[in-house]
C-alpha cells in the first residue's frame, strides 16, 4: 500500500483516532440523552409531570430525536473508522454536519423559553415551592438561582456546539485522507500494469539433443581420427 500522510487534529492526533473518539462519545452521550429525553416525554404523556407546558414538551421532542440520529450517525462512524471504509466515515461526516445544525436550532430553541415563557414559570413554581420566609427574598432567590442555572445551560451548551463543530472538521479531513489513500491506490496498481505490459519477453530457440552444436569438442577427421598435428 503506497504511503500517504496521516492528517493530524490538535497537533498530533491522527483523525482517525479524533474519528474513532468522537463517534464512541457520541453513541454513548447521544444514547443517554435520547433514552433520558424519551423517558421524560413518557412520564408527562401519563400525566406523572404535570408542571411540564407545552413548549418545554416540545424541547423534549426536538432533544429526543437530535440525540437519537446523534447516536446512531455514531454507531456508523465507529464503524468507519475501525474498518477504514471511507463510504460510511463520509456519511457519518454529512449527518453528522445535519445533527450538529439541528442541535444548534434545538439548542437555540430551548435557550429561547430559558429567557421568555419556561424562565417566568420555573420562577413562578420555585416561588409557590418555597415554604415560610417573605415573598421578595422567595423571589430574589428563585430569580437569581433561576439565571445562574440558565447560564450554566448555556455555557454547556456552547462549548457541546464547539466540539460538534470541531468533530464535522475532523469527520471530513478523515474522508480527504481515504480519498487519498485510495487514489495512491489505483495509481499505484496501474503503475505496476504499465511496467507489465512494457516488459518485452524474448523467446530462446530450442534445439534438440542432437542438433545442439558442440562449441568444446576437438576437430577431427574424415574417419574419426584426431589431426596429425594433435598426434
Amino acid at each position: 500500500m503506497p504511503y500517504v500522510r496521516s492528517r493530524k487534529f490538535c497537533c498530533c492526533l491522527p483523525v482517525r483516532f479524533g474519528v474513532f473518539c468522537e463517534a464512541l462519545l457520541g453513541l454513548g452521550l447521544g444514547g443517554f440523552a435520547a433514552i433520558a429525553a424519551f423517558l421524560s416525554i413518557q412520564q408527562v404523556m401519563a400525566g406523572k409531570l404535570p408542571d411540564v407546558s407545552h413548549d418545554e414538551l416540545i424541547a423534549l421532542w426536538i432533544v429526543a430525536v437530535t440525540m437519537t440520529l446523534f447516536a446512531f450517525t455514531g454507531l456508523m462512524g465507529l464503524i468507519g473508522s475501525i474498518g477504514r471504509i471511507r463510504g460510511l466515515v463520509s456519511l457519518y461526516a454529512s449527518v453528522i454536519t445535519f445533527v450538529t445544525v439541528a442541535n444548534v436550532v434545538g439548542g437555540i430553541y430551548v435557550i429561547y423559553q430559558l429567557f421568555h415563557a419556561a424562565g417566568a414559570e420555573q420562577v413562578a413554581k420555585c416561588e409557590a415551592d418555597a415554604q415560610g420566609g417573605k415573598t421578595d427574598v422567595n423571589h430574589f432567590v428563585c430569580d437569581e438561582g433561576f439565571k445562574v442555572g440558565r447560564t450554566v445551560a448555556i455555557v454547556v451548551y456552547v462549548i457541546f456546539w464547539l466540539i460538534e463543530i470541531y468533530g464535522c472538521f475532523i469527520a471530513f479531513w478523515y474522508v480527504s485522507q481515504l480519498t487519498e489513500e485510495k487514489d495512491a491506490e489505483l495509481l499505484a496498481s496501474a503503475a505496476e500494469k504499465q511496467t507489465a505490459a512494457n516488459v518485452t519477453v524474448v523467446a530462446q530457440p530450442a534445439y534438440a539433443f542432437s542438433q545442439t552444436p558442440n562449441a568444446y569438442a576437438p576437430p577431427t577427421t574424415t574417419y574419426g581420427e584426431y589431426p596429425a598435428s594433435r598426434v
